[in-house]
């Protein structure tokens, strides 16, 4: 009996069982460690919103499952770790389309999307009929390699209507007007490969039009192009 209430108040056992089936906190070395009735496995530590067992932790682990109410979960990479990772988490929620960045030591900021953003990028640009020229398009970054111009004729246009595609100055930098035919068939693409160089600065990209006394016709420029790393 002696032996019972000695357990009981954990003056020389290791463990304290809470109740005859329930969990089992054990002292492992002056760590707290919580394991089940057997001590064959460790247990879960579950309060209302937080439960924290083995390699994950959940927060909101009570969620009912529906609608807005659902359990989150952290968990660390079940394999491939080489090391210890700690990370620091920013001192403030940051702004707008900011993505976290690493400083490569484990201190997370926030950082410009920018920064992150794809290498490869389109741009559309729509021409009719009674287009005004030049059309602009859009402004090409610095650095970017216009790779290709792509003309899918939507639908005819009648007359003699000419375009190319460039920049103020240089009209036909990456499309010259013998390169498309504004008058063929609906569904019909010209597509114009490019090999310019890299401009270090930003270029304003435009379409000249010329009507030729067209009075129908739709058409859909598409210039895709790309940023070195």
């Amino acid at each position: 009996m002696a032996g019972f209430w000695s357990n009981a108040f954990g003056t020389l056992k290791s463990a304290f069982n809470i109740g005859l089936t329930g969990p089992r906190l054990k002292d492992s070395s002056g760590n707290l460690v919580i394991r089940n009735s057997v001590d064959s496995a460790d247990a879960n530590i579950t309060a209302a919103k937080v439960s924290a067992s083995g390699n994950t932790i959940e927060l909101n682990s009570d969620a009912a499952g529906s609608g807005a109410d659902w359990i989150y979960k952290l968990t660390r990479p079940s394999s491939g770790m080489t090391a210890a990772v700690e990370l620091t988490l920013p001192v403030d929620d940051g702004t707008a389309n900011q993505v976290l960045s690493t400083d490569g030591n484990g201190v997370l900021s926030w950082a410009s999307a920018g920064s992150t953003s794809a290498l490869q990028a389109r741009d559309t640009t729509s021409l009719a009929f009674g287009t005004s020229s030049p059309a602009a398009m859009f402004t090409l970054p610095a650095n970017a390699v216009l790779d290709r111009v792509s003309i899918i004729i939507d639908t005819a246009f009648d007359g003699a209507p000419t375009m190319s595609v460039g920049v103020s100055g240089t009209a036909s930098k990456y499309v010259a007007s013998t390169e498309v035919d504004l008058t063929a068939t609906a569904e019909t693409r010209f597509d114009i490969m490019c090999a310019k160089t890299a401009n270090g600065s930003t270029e304003a990209l435009i379409i000249t039009y010329s009507a030729g006394g067209a009075t129908a016709g739709a058409a859909r420029v598409i210039v895709d192009y790309s940023i070195p790393a």
